[in-house]
């Protein structure tokens, strides 16, 4: 996933030099918004046709108490099969979402209270008492950018409401709607957020954790040890040989500020050239963000022999590009992703596993923490990485090193 964006001028700049949420400064308030499937993401599709019919029971397409439409009229309306269709409703009906009546079909819950299914023994939540509601917000360009990472975060964070009791609301960040949703118990923010949108929580005292993404020292916050899961990476690809070693990502995120440090750390030059910023005004998705960055990398004199990617998925992208130029992964030029999103592809990719579900679990932990007065103060949370090696990775070859000269 992605982890903050500003702007670089120094060699080893010292600090952050844009606040991460100043992209969002203009946009407007909070409302849902529908999403494609994407076929060729590594998330199943019938897991994100599962989170598209909740953001289409939100948004009041499909009324609670409602018949639900047809498995064939779903199909058709997502573009997918039924048995797609199928598995996505059995997962609804199981977590309580959906109920279904022998003969007459499959209908909304009539409401949340009355068909909550969760159950939490610690907690002392009984099956069917609605607790209250906890709302998941995120940036819609980080979400279209890597959704699958963030939909196991929202995974996550979807089990352990069930689990405590607590009913979900899912918006994406764009510039039209209504600002702040009454009667929420606290919000998680993913992504980014216009900063109004969090003093207006604040001024409420809303209880509030930020996710991943934003880094804001007055809020909560839960994410991936990026910064450690960089200095891995690019200790493992030294270790394989490598000195002339890139990046593709955000400036000024955590794992790019790591990414420069070690290399400084190990006496490793840091080459501007070999370094591509994917900007969020411009933000594609995360495949075609990789292909057209590495595209720029190889119009290069010289190149690098390793690249590290802020995730699989620009990670895929990138390999695509190198394979239509004919050069050959990892004989020619290593690559490594972040998140481990890729692992379903035919081309697998050396990455830094993270435990996203675990994040969106620790989110709701810490967000319930403050609802019931049991945080004392805002605190980070971290949850480690871990390397994992696949076929994208290899020690340099002397005859490589020989042509990037």
């Amino acid at each position: 996933m992605c982890d903050g964006n500003g702007l670089v001028k120094d060699k080893y700049p010292s600090k952050l030099m844009v606040d991460s949420t100043k992209r969002f400064e203009e946009n407007g308030p909070v409302r849902f918004k529908s999403r494609q499937l994407l076929t060729r993401s590594p998330e199943p599709v019938r897991e994100q046709l599962r989170i598209l019919i909740l953001g289409e029971i939100e948004r009041g397409t499909f009324l609670h108490g409602a018949k639900l439409p047809s498995e064939r009229d779903l199909a058709v309306r997502f573009g997918t099969s039924r048995t797609t269709v199928r598995q996505a409703i059995e997962s609804l009906v199981e977590g309580g979402v959906l109920v279904r009546s022998p003969s007459k079909g499959t209908f909304v819950a009539g409401a949340p209270a009355a068909t909550w299914s969760g159950q939490n023994s610690n907690a002392g939540v009984p099956a069917g008492t609605l607790q209250g509601t906890l709302a998941f917000v995120i940036s819609e360009e980080i979400f279209e950018f890597v959704s699958a990472g963030y939909n196991r975060i929202l995974l996550g964070v979807q089990k352990t409401c069930q689990q405590s009791g607590y009913r979900l609301l899912f918006h994406v960040l764009t510039d039209d709607a209504p600002m702040v949703e009454s009667g929420v118990a606290g919000y998680m923010v993913v992504g980014g957020a216009p900063r109004r949108f969090l003093e207006r929580l604040r001024a409420a005292n809303t209880p509030l954790v930020t996710v991943d993404l934003l880094l804001d020292d007055r809020s909560a916050s839960v994410g991936i040890d990026y910064g450690n899961g960089m200095r891995q990476a690019v200790t493992y690809l030294h270790s394989l040989g490598h000195r002339k070693i890139g990046f593709i990502g955000f400036p000024n995120s955590l794992k790019y500020i790591a990414f420069w440090q070690t290399l400084a750390s190990l006496g490793l030059d840091y080459e501007p050239r070999w370094v591509v910023f994917l900007q969020l005004p411009d933000l594609q998705s995360s495949m075609l963000s990789g292909y057209r960055s590495m595209q720029s990398i190889l119009a290069m004199e010289s190149l690098p022999s390793a690249m590290i990617a802020t995730n699989d998925l620009v990670a895929l992208g990138a390999n695509d590009a190198m394979a239509v130029a004919g050069i050959n992964v990892p004989q020619r030029m290593s690559i490594m992703g972040f998140d481990d999103l890729g692992v379903e592809s035919d081309r697998p990719i050396t990455t830094m596993r993270t435990d996203s579900i675990e994040v969106g679990r620790l989110a709701v932990r810490a967000l319930l923490d403050q609802i019931r007065g049991a945080a004392s103060s805002p605190g980070r949370i971290t949850v480690p990485t871990e390397l994992v090696v696949r076929g994208s990775t290899a020690a340099v070859y002397a005859e490589g090193e020989a042509a990037n000269q």
